[in-house]
């Protein structure tokens, strides 16, 4: 997958908004070898890439009177009100460079826990690999766990030849007992601690 860039000439708020309102999004190539390059691409290639690839897949970027770089979307901001992409800095690396990437963490047989809650606190992990070989997430399978026991990034595996670099100790997911509300007895159920309202006129005088 390859899509077009050309250089920026103009930076800044003004010009970004009217790059866009053509249709075009604001970026930035960069990488251990390549000093930072503004660029604008097509805002509709560059999501339909996306589809295509996934969210941290690898594609093509020619930037127009010079070379053709190979690139992962490190970070993208997104729109507030409107589902696109609005910036993005896309990592450029050479074939067989490992880099650092976030990878999504999704959870498996969740459905097979008769009991517990399943509290998932790392939606994410970061890892060392060369971009081509990076998985689109990391799957945990949760199907064996019960209440009190619980996985860290030391339980994940990753693909072979990849350095996980977030800490071994963070705990990925793990089976909490569900929450215990206190019964409603049918005698107090609908009833209420309100006062009563005063009666007008109802007064020792009368």
């Amino acid at each position: 997958m390859k899509i077009q860039a050309q250089k920026r000439t103009k930076t800044g708020t003004n010009a970004s908004k009217q790059a866009r309102h053509e249709g075009k999004m604001p970026a930035a190539i960069f990488g251990r070898d390549v000093d930072t390059i503004p660029v604008l691409v097509n805002q509709k290639d560059f999501e339909d890439v996306l589809r295509e690839v996934g969210s941290n897949g690898v594609f093509d970027v020619e930037v127009e009177g010079g070379e053709t770089y190979q690139v992962f979307v490190k970070e993208k901001a997104e729109a507030a009100l409107k589902p696109y992409a609005y910036h993005a800095d896309l990592l450029a690396f050479k074939k067989g460079e490992k880099v650092a990437m976030t990878i999504p963490v999704v959870l498996s047989g969740e459905e097979e826990i008769d009991e517990g809650v399943v509290n998932q606190s790392l939606t994410e992990l970061e890892i060392e690999i060369a971009p081509a070989e990076a998985p689109a997430e990391i799957v945990v399978d949760v199907s064996n766990l019960v209440i009190g026991d619980s996985l860290t990034v030391a339980n994940v595996e990753v693909p072979s030849g990849a350095e996980v670099l977030t800490e071994a100790e963070y705990t990925v997911v793990s089976i909490v007992p569900p929450s215990e509300e206190e019964p409603v007895s049918a005698e107090t159920e609908g009833t209420t601690d309100m006062p009563q309202p005063e009666v007008i006129g109802d007064t020792e005088e009368e």
